[in-house]
């Protein structure tokens, strides 16, 4: 039974040799052409960087009623993509000698702070930026399910609270977890060591020596006339998101025709004036549990071949996903403007394609979703008991189900109705049975292959 619902993770696995296939803007069109036909996705940016050269394609219009189509310089929130900025400013200040990767946090916090937890004082910026700190996955006082601007209110001195008062999930450096909390941290604590915002520190260190004039926390006015509209995973709008303390962790928005640039360095680091630091950030961690299959590096998440590095990052209303193996001299970038982690999906298939591997059909990658209010939501979530090995944890995320198989990772379900959902990770779907009265799912029944297993609620 522990086989039912086994879900992939990030199995990206290019072969030593491959023969490369031509890819052109009609070729990058086609192959999203499903999920725009079935308005899976709003306005896309997409870009595959080969050896001999680049190749974009902008699809979709900015908001189902304009005629905008999106651009090389349209904005994007990037999610948690930003880890990658954060990580690569550690590694930046390690290369300055200002710290290294085993200075401890303490040593970058105000002189008179104490951790309740003792323990805390031996996590270092290593493991903040390898999610192997064993700080939680948020604060405690933040919401994980609220959808409307979730982080725009939460300040320096919350922060500085919370790490005071939290407990860590594991010793640090035993364990894995991964953490917007301790990306946050580390981004504070940074800017702390520099005297600088974490905005002012992004931009003098990394994105105007890279040229990136387009990737920054706050827009000016000129550049918000070019920010995408925000729209949840079914299509409704949702408000930007916007950052203060936790920036680091996912505040950065950005532009297609950057993160171009940014690849670009990441590809031909001799050619950049980050070398050392984005070399730094490359390598693999020393690490004995990793989030990523082939190992862990600075912020990058190292796919099952052992080359590829690979971030993604979802807001309340946008998605981005970047793959780079240097070995192979190729990159994917993919920006969306729907909260939908597809997108991830489809940026891995294009690399695939463009080395020449196979490529993975994504499941259920043209079925439509509907919208359901939070309390439709809500009468799904509690635990199920599929067999003494196995339980199904349904969670509600701001406006989606996400379902958890005992000892394996959450995966995000899509609605069909207010009673069935399914996945695009595997070919499974789910469907409750909720009682006449408006109660509480009493039970569930999973669909996978030829296999139809009931569930009751525990």
């Amino acid at each position: 039974m522990h086989s039912v619902l086994r879900l992939a993770t990030a199995l990206f696995v290019l072969p030593a040799a491959a023969s490369a296939a031509k890819l052109d803007r009609e070729a990058l069109a086609a192959r999203l052409a499903p999920q725009m036909r079935n308005e899976i996705l709003q306005a896309v940016s997409v870009a595959v960087l080969t050896a001999e050269g680049e190749v974009s394609a902008h699809l979709g219009t900015l908001a189902p009623r304009s005629q905008r189509a999106p651009d090389d310089r349209t904005f994007y929130e990037i999610g948690s993509v930003t880890k990658v900025f954060t990580s690569l400013l550690l590694a930046d200040a390690v290369v300055r000698g200002e710290v290294t990767l085993d200075t401890p946090l303490a040593a970058l916090l105000p002189e008179d702070f104490v951790f309740a937890d003792p323990l805390a004082k031996a996590v270092t910026l290593r493991m903040l930026a390898t999610h192997s700190s064993g700080i939680p996955r948020l604060p405690a006082e933040l919401d994980a399910t609220a959808f409307g601007n979730p982080y725009a209110r939460y300040s320096d001195s919350d922060l500085l609270r919370s790490l005071g008062a939290m407990k860590l999930d594991f010793p640090p450096g035993a364990g894995v977890g991964y953490s917007n909390f301790a990306a946050g941290a580390l981004a504070t604590g940074l800017a702390r060591r520099a005297g600088l915002s974490y905005a002012e520190l992004l931009a003098r260190r990394i994105t105007r020596p890279l040229g990136m004039h387009d990737t920054m926390v706050e827009l000016s006015a000129e550049q918000r006339a070019r920010f995408a509209p925000a729209f949840a995973s079914a299509g409704e709008p949702v408000a930007h998101w916007d950052f203060q303390s936790l920036a680091g962790a996912g505040g950065i928005r950005s532009t297609l025709a950057d993160l171009r640039r940014l690849v670009a360095a990441l590809l031909h680091p001799e050619e950049s004036p980050l070398a050392a630091a984005i070399e730094l950030a490359w390598a693999k961690q020393p690490l004995e549990k990793t989030l990523g299959g082939g190992g862990q590096a600075l912020g990058w998440m190292i796919a099952d071949d052992g080359e590829t590095r690979w971030h993604d990052g979802m807001t309340g209303g946008f998605h981005a996903a970047i793959y780079v193996n240097r070995r192979m001299g190729m990159a994917s970038i993919l920006l969306a403007n729907r909260s939908t982690p597809i997108g991830s999906t489809i940026a891995e298939g294009l690399l695939r394609v463009a080395a020449g591997a196979a490529e993975r059909p994504i499941p259920n990658g043209d079925r439509r979703e509907v919208a359901l209010t939070d309390a439709e939501l809500d009468r799904c979530v509690g635990s199920y008991r599929l067999s003494p090995q196995l339980a199904l944890a349904i969670e509600r995320r701001n406006r989606h189900l996400f379902v958890t198989p005992s000892g394996q990772s959450a995966d995000m379900l899509y609605a069909a109705s207010a009673v069935a959902f399914f996945s695009r990770r595997v070919a499974a779907e789910i469907t409750f049975d909720l009682p006449a009265d408006g109660g509480l799912a009493t039970a569930l029944t999973l669909e996978q292959g030829e296999r139809r297993m009931r569930a009751s609620r525990e």
